[in-house]
């Protein structure tokens, strides 16, 4: 069998791939190791960054990825096959004995599925193939749960590939779905592909994908599979340096620029992520790509003044508070200074949050506090064992999941825990329907939550209703009581509410008021506060409210009664979109000659607002 090795193998990340003609619609969803298609875009059309002009052709497309050095020789050693056998056609002479079916062997997220894609359009243009189209298939889409129903499945597929590829994912599956049992249907559908490949050898390339290892078993499982399968393209892990290659392009592809040493913080996170056996690849980079936005979204938001460049500039502290620190050290060293620690940073993010004063200064003070605690540790003297537990208590849309997302962050800076993620939920997500339901669900939820927050909102849902001792939600309050006891290190819990309801829900417990020691007010938003966030989010969004706009936007809020059924920032955000909503309906009865007419929003864009309602 031949095998090529590629060290440096990386997906389409963020560069798509070439369509063949007559190739199948597909539904944009991200691919293997791919971006989603752009709004509108062309199926199967490369995410190129704005401005580079897209390659032309499959072969130039597979040329414009990034690595993949073994892949595309081996590509070009098949290109250069077929072509030589197709002029040994047209001189009459004996064909080549080659076969075009193909082992991608490798790790899941490392552009496998892209790759079938672009040979088979290759093959398409060099008239191996009718069309070139990809099929895509898994054990699911060909073995059936029925006597005989698998060979019409199989053979169904198999129809629809014809002219084209067929790449089988995971198709190791096939021959061990059946843990050894010999009346499995995956070794009938294994059996179906043998004779069909046999019978149409001409008119399809089968591409099955896996794990190295567990394709050398799917081999031997039928005599006639290695025959038919000779060549073999491994596919590896990515290189440090082409995970943040595939980065930067997504970035490119949607209209964000890394700023100065982003990359090297993005060097500095893909050295540290550990690379095991379930190591996504270019998931796992296109995952780091989105929360990078979700963490410049959350940075941006809330302050007092956001700029153009700040809406396009993904910073370090994007990447993660760890990468940020390390990058900012080292900077630091190279400079012969002392480094300005990520928590300050952070810090300044939560200063500059709109409103809020009083939660603020309670989480910069505990902040300090736990600064102190360390520095008595490290000089040997005695300290005082610290809560990190929290209480989030006030209304609705008062930026608490915000600062409990910073909150983590500053904890795992100062070390207190070692990933700082947040993990949100509610009731929903940890009350199950049936007895012991409810403890897997918060067992799962906490452990998602290992080495970061675990956020519970409107926590006091839990406690059982009308003192009912039969609520579900009384089985996970002691199921994560004795979590947090097991586990007192390694999760920091923030539960959040109405004020008046989180006093009751502490009280339903004796251990709660004792876990959950510090409260975090929350205050409503004042009408000023408001109006500055409605002119902040119209301002990212690319829309500008003139004066007079953000005057009767104040009028507005003033005349709102803070009730309990008042969103705050929520309010906020729905004025904004009823604002775009009616300024789209204004517009479209006017001819407009001035663009900035679009982005300017007047005082009667604004809705009127009804009594009792917050919407």
């Amino acid at each position: 069998m031949e095998n090529l090795t590629s060290s440096e193998n990386v997906s389409a990340d963020a560069h798509g791939s070439a369509t063949a003609s007559g190739g199948s619609a597909e539904s944009g969803e991200p691919r293997e190791g791919g971006e989603p298609l752009e709004p509108g875009g062309e199926e199967g059309s490369p995410a190129q960054p704005q401005g580079v002009p897209e390659p032309e052709g499959p072969l130039a497309v597979l040329d414009s990825l990034v690595g993949l050095a073994g892949v595309k020789e081996q590509v070009a050693t098949l290109v250069n096959l077929n072509k030589l056998a197709r002029r040994r056609e047209q001189a009459g002479m004996p064909s080549l004995p080659m076969s075009r079916h193909l082992i991608f062997a490798g790790p899941p997220g490392t552009g496998k599925t892209t790759v079938a894609r672009l040979y088979g359009a290759i093959l398409a243009e060099l008239g191996v193939l009718r069309s070139g189209h990809l099929t895509e298939v898994a054990r699911a889409d060909l073995v059936a749960a029925i006597i005989g129903g698998t060979a019409i499945k199989t053979t169904e597929v198999f129809k629809e590939a014809l002219g084209g590829v067929l790449f089988i994912d995971e198709a190791y599956a096939l021959s061990t779905g059946g843990g050894g049992n010999g009346h499995d249907f995956g070794r009938e559908a294994i059996d179906t592909l043998v004779k069909l490949m046999e019978d149409h050898r001409d008119d399809i390339v089968v591409i099955v994908a896996g794990y190295s290892a567990e394709m050398q078993d799917f081999l031997a499982s039928n005599p006639g599979l290695a025959s038919r399968f000779s060549r073999t393209v491994e596919f590896c892990n990515y290189e440090v340096d082409e995970l943040t290659t595939i980065v930067e392009r997504a970035a490119g592809a949607h209209g964000y620029e890394l700023a100065e040493h982003t990359r090297e913080a993005l060097l500095e996170h893909f050295e540290r992520m550990a690379k095991g056996a379930d190591f996504g690849n270019g998931r796992a980079a296109r995952k780091v790509f989105e929360e990078m936005v979700d963490r410049q979204a959350s940075r941006l938001a809330l302050l007092s003044e956001v700029g153009d460049a700040d809406l396009a500039q993904l910073v370090p502290l994007d990447v993660g508070v760890e990468a940020a620190a390390a990058v900012a050290a080292a900077i630091a060293q190279e400079a012969g200074e002392e480094p300005v620690p990520a928590s300050t940073e952070l810090l300044d993010q939560l200063r500059a949050m709109v409103g809020l004063p009083a939660a603020k200064e309670q989480v910069e003070d505990l902040v300090n506090l736990i600064k102190q605690v360390r520095r008595r540790e490290e000089a040997g003297l005695p300290t005082a064992k610290i809560s990190h537990h929290l209480v989030f208590a006030g209304p609705p849309g008062t930026g608490k999941t915000t600062v409990a997302r910073l909150y983590g962050e500053l904890l795992s800076e100062l070390g207190v825990l070692t990933g700082g993620q947040l993990i949100e939920t509610a009731r929903a997500d940890l009350v199950g329907r049936f007895v012991g339901h409810t403890a897997q669900l918060t067992k799962e939820a906490f452990e998602r939550a290992r080495g970061g927050v675990l956020f519970i909102d409107e926590a006091y849902t839990l406690t059982p209703r009308g003192g009912s001792g039969n609520d579900f939600g009384q089985e996970a309050v002691d199921t994560l009581m004795k979590l947090m006891e097991d586990h007192r290190d390694e999760v920091v819990v923030i539960v959040a509410g109405y004020q008046e309801e989180m006093q009751g829900f502490l009280a339903s417990n004796p251990g709660l008021a004792s876990r959950f020691s510090r409260e975090i007010a929350f205050e409503h938003y004042t009408d000023d506060e408001l109006t500055t966030i409605v002119r902040i989010q119209a301002e990212t969004a690319g829309y500008l409210c003139a004066p007079e706009t953000l005057e009767a936007l104040h009028t507005l809020f003033a005349s709102v009664p803070r009730d309990r059924s008042f969103g705050n920032g929520r309010f906020a955000r729905q004025t904004l979109e009823s604002m775009v909503t009616r300024q789209a309906g204004r517009l479209s009865r006017l001819e407009i000659d001035d663009l900035s007419e679009l982005s300017l929003l007047l005082p009667q864009d604004i809705p009127v607002h009804r009594v009792g309602s917050t919407a």
